[in-house]
């Protein structure tokens, strides 16, 4: 009898229960063993790992070998945080395997500047590290976004241009008004911690005029090719809440095709989702061609003005995440896991 593959996904921390599950589900009826463990899970000396595995009712713990491939949702390469976790699973098959977690969304917008077609997508954007270029890019290209270079999920993201002598900034909660002195002090620290400035792309939908971006996940499937793993919609319920995915916007979804029939009047595999999953498509190879096949997935955020243009808001290759498309997520990770057990197996 033929073994079965068997997939360990590490994790460094909490994860969605509903990932494991879409996990373990993917897995079996890929006809492979799945279980998923933390760094401190791992015995080297017996080359055994005490994970928990799915039992159809609960998740139960149990004692492996090493797997045959390792899903990596940790992403740490490189990190001291986690010990030798890398080393102690030496040799084994996984899916990320690039120093870092992720790379600043400055990085991935300079690359796509080198390429003709994807430059177009790329927002006005500047590294904040002089003041007072950053303080002449508001002023040309207000209003604009103020966002860590590595933060995730719109969190400490704010919105801020000039009402004559006052820089107005709003944190999604509160407007603050800020003269000279205090716009210049805002800049520094927003330098100290490394932050970027993008111009504000208008991308809300035509009748209500909600502010929208469109996650498109992007993910190497069993062929180790990219494919668009789902598309979907988060939208603000408050016009005035440009940061769709920060905490404190009430953010609501739909199902995709009631998305596209209600912003562009298309269905499904019209042209304006062709467009989208064509651009998605295009970044993705694009960016495995300049840093190489370290990764495997990519949650891309992107707005879309009244003319129909695509803007990149960010690309994400650190731990892409989902509200309601766990199965969708799981699927090609799966799929591509344990491509890489055959490949390793040859």
């Amino acid at each position: 009898m033929k073994k079965r593959l068997s997939i360990g996904m590490l994790i460094g921390w909490k994860v969605e229960p509903e990932l494991c599950l879409a996990s373990a589900m993917a897995a079996s009826s890929q006809q492979a063993d799945f279980f998923y463990f933390y760094p401190g899970d791992v015995k080297e000396a017996t080359r055994t790992i005490r994970g928990k595995e799915w039992n159809g009712t609960k998740w139960v713990y149990n004692t492996f070998d090493y797997p045959d491939v390792v899903y990596d949702r940790m992403r740490r390469r490189g990190s001291d945080q986690f010990g030798n976790i890398y080393e102690k699973l030496a040799g084994i098959p996984m899916t990320h395997t690039l120093i870092g977690k992720s790379m600043y969304k400055t990085k991935v917008y300079n690359l796509l500047l080198d390429d003709p077609e994807l430059q177009q997508i790329v927002i006005p954007f500047i590294t904040m590290r002089e003041p007072e270029q950053v303080i002449a890019f508001i002023h040309q290209h207000q209003p604009v976004v103020l966002k860590a270079d590595r933060g995730a999920k719109g969190e400490n993201t704010f919105t801020a241009e000039f009402k004559g002598d006052l820089l107005e900034v709003f944190d999604q909660t509160y407007i603050h008004q800020m003269d000279t002195e205090q716009t210049m002090a805002l800049v520094k620290l927003l330098i100290e911690r490394r932050y970027c400035a993008q111009k504000l792309v208008q991308s809300s939908t035509a009748i209500q005029d909600f502010p929208f971006y469109i996650r498109v996940h992007i993910a190497k499937n069993g062929k180790n090719e990219w494919i668009v793993a789902f598309c979907s919609a988060g939208i603000s319920l408050k016009s005035n809440m440009k940061i769709v995915n920060s905490k404190k916007t009430l953010m609501v979804s739909t199902t995709w095709n009631r998305f596209l029939e209600h912003q562009f009047g298309e269905e499904v595999n019209g042209p304006m989702d062709q467009k989208i999953q064509n651009t998605a498509l295009q970044l993705a190879r694009y960016l495995e061609k300049k840093i190489g096949s370290g990764f495997h997935e990519i949650g891309l955020d992107i707005g879309i003005d009244e003319d129909r243009n695509i803007w990149l808001f960010e690309a994400g290759i650190g731990l892409p995440s989902t509200l309601f498309h766990y199965t969708e997520l799981a699927r090609p990770a799966i799929e591509y896991s344990l491509y890489l057990a055959r490949q390793s197996l040859k």
